[in-house]
């Protein structure tokens, strides 16, 4: 018997916007809930797009999508900020029904490397969406007998502390990541996620200089203003069900793996879902009456 997908998808999704949604209210929406990611319909029930917090990164100077504004805005921030979030949708999105099992959507997931997938119900109206997060929420604490070493990614992507919101950007845009830990003095500082930064960019400091007219400096904002402070932390040297737990238990999608006191590599939630059936000798069971996927290595 599998898990029910409806019983961890999120139903109805967090964010359902239309596309003339503004690109400032949409940031404001996703950081209201807490979410990177946002469903666009302009009737609440056809899926029209889906757009995300790193393709607002993008838009505003991260990557390829900053000729969009360039090109409909002359580089003007303001006016990007507050113009339909349209040009940036992604209008051909992946979706999936909510009566394919879990297997599948995981499946889906992995395939395309995304880290959430817009579920439809059988007249391919909106249903809900499942995530990353909710898909880690399965697993249990029981020791694995896996390594966080063995899944965790590296070399260590990493800024100092004298980096912009525009350096941020770039380098998630083009490294394809969420999460980037700052160094100073080569000591770990903090982390800056994609969150961090939907969350700064609704901040009412932004609110304040584009209503000064000081929007252009707004890419050039420190690390210092971003930035999470003391990140979690693991050893390498830890079975991954102790590194499950500290995520878990401090709502966190990451932690940076630390050895002889130097940041060597990180742990994500992707990182587990995507790299832990790869591993040699590890299986999968599911207990249905917990809602729960216990993972184990049974033999080396």
């Amino acid at each position: 018997m599998a898990i029910p997908v409806a019983s961890i998808a999120r139903h109805p999704p967090a964010v359902i916007l239309p596309s003339n949604t503004r690109v400032i209210d949409a940031i404001k929406f996703m950081n209201e809930r807490s979410v990177r990611h946002a469903i666009v319909s302009n009737d609440g029930q056809k899926i029209d797009g889906l757009v995300s917090a790193k393709d607002i990164l993008n838009y505003l100077g991260g990557g390829d999508k900053f000729k969009i504004l360039k090109e409909l805005h002359g580089g003007d921030l303001h006016r990007a900020l507050h113009s339909p979030i349209e040009p940036i949708v992604n209008k051909r999105p992946i979706v999936a029904k909510m009566t394919d099992s879990l297997p599948e959507l995981m499946a889906i997931m992995a395939k395309h490397d995304i880290g959430m997938l817009p579920l439809l119900d059988e007249h391919s109206r909106i249903w809900g969406a499942l995530s990353e997060r909710h898909l880690f929420k399965l697993f249990e604490g029981n020791q694995m007998f896996v390594k966080v070493f063995e899944v965790m990614s590296k070399p260590l992507i990493t800024l100092d502390t004298k980096a912009t919101l525009l350096d941020l950007s770039r380098v998630m845009i083009s490294k394809d990541i969420r999460r980037i830990p700052i160094i100073s003095e080569g000591r770990l500082w903090g982390i800056v996620t994609v969150k961090d930064i939907i969350r700064f960019l609704a901040s009412g400091y932004v609110e304040e200089a584009i209503n000064k007219g000081l929007s252009d400096y707004i890419l050039n904002t420190n690390v210092s203003k971003i930035a999470t402070l003391n990140p979690k932390t693991v050893s390498p040297d830890v079975d991954l069900s102790d590194a499950v737990k500290i995520m878990n238990a401090n709502n966190v999608g990451s932690l940076i793996v630390i050895s002889a006191g130097n940041p060597v590599g990180i742990l994500t939630e992707r990182d587990l879902l995507l790299k832990l059936p790869k591993l040699r000798g590890v299986e999968f069971m599911t207990d249905v009456a917990k809602n729960r996927v216990i993972v184990g290595r049974i033999h080396f």
